[in-house]
């Protein structure tokens, strides 16, 4: 679902989207990358994406996760050395430096000092789940504060149509972390209403009166905005074309400056 709203809104790559991918790619993970816990709120949904993650490439790891690891010692309780392990001795061992791994690559620094813990990948799990449970106040007022911001959410002044979509795309993926669901028709009508009236008015009151608008889904109703903006860009540019051509218009990314120089001086 979050994918559909960064994807329905094609722009070129700016800052702004460079950062929602960042926080696309750490909240469902790359074939390289295990989801990232950035907040210990978003544990809920984090953990069946990083369970899911790790059993899809390191299933044997994850067995780490549920059966504490104990590293085994000789006769004289004394640990053994890697190189007189068993062979199944290091198999277990290895994965559980693998679980260790993937969890100092997918918990933020910041959440990992808190936890208490013994070190293993057993316990460092079951303290994640203990200071979820411990937030439990902080995320009831995160939600009470995204559930109000989503009644409260209207366009800036000065704000383009763009960046009112990304600003909304990117409240309602905060709203999901916290579970906080809304239907399509409700999402829709809270973005529509958060339009310029001024600009969006009559092309919104005739996209209502189409028999198909109560069937559309947000990502497709982000689709039709995106190609009345682009068309009501072609007509004022149509009307007040000064000759000069708008170079970005070709390109994904846009021009870095030294190249923009060499072409208008060509």
């Amino acid at each position: 679902m979050d994918e559909e709203f960064y994807n329905a809104f094609a722009t070129p790559v700016t800052p702004i989207s460079l950062a929602q991918n960042t926080m696309l790619e750490n909240e469902t993970g790359t074939m390289q990358k295990p989801p990232k816990l950035m907040n210990i709120e978003e544990y809920k949904g984090w953990e069946g994406r990083f369970e899911n993650w790790v059993q899809a490439n390191y299933l044997d790891a994850w067995e780490r996760v549920e059966t504490k690891y104990v590293r085994p010692t000789n006769d004289d309780e004394e640990v053994i050395a890697i190189k007189d392990m068993s062979a199944e001795d290091k198999r277990k061992y290895k994965n559980e430096k693998m679980m260790l791994s993937l969890l100092q690559q997918a918990v933020k620094e910041d959440i990992m000092v808190l936890l208490q813990h013994n070190g293993s990948s057993y316990s460092i799990w079951k303290a994640l789940r203990s200071k979820f449970v411990g937030s439990q106040e902080m995320i009831k007022n995160k939600k009470s504060l995204l559930k109000k911001e989503f009644d409260l959410f209207r366009g800036l002044k000065n704000e383009s149509t763009k960046q009112i979509i990304e600003r909304y795309c990117n409240l309602l993926v905060n709203m999901r972390r916290v579970s906080i669901n809304k239907d399509n028709e409700e999402l829709i009508e809270k973005l529509a209403d958060a339009l310029p009236h001024e600009t969006w008015g009559t092309y919104l009151m005739m996209l209502r009166n189409k028999k198909r608008f109560s069937t559309l889904t947000l990502s497709k109703f982000i689709e039709k905005l995106e190609a009345q903006e682009m068309e009501q860009r072609k007509i004022v540019r149509m009307k007040d074309f000064d000759g000069e051509q708008d170079i970005g218009l070709y390109y994904k990314a846009g021009l870095n400056e030294k190249n923009h120089q060499l072409i208008t001086k060509g």
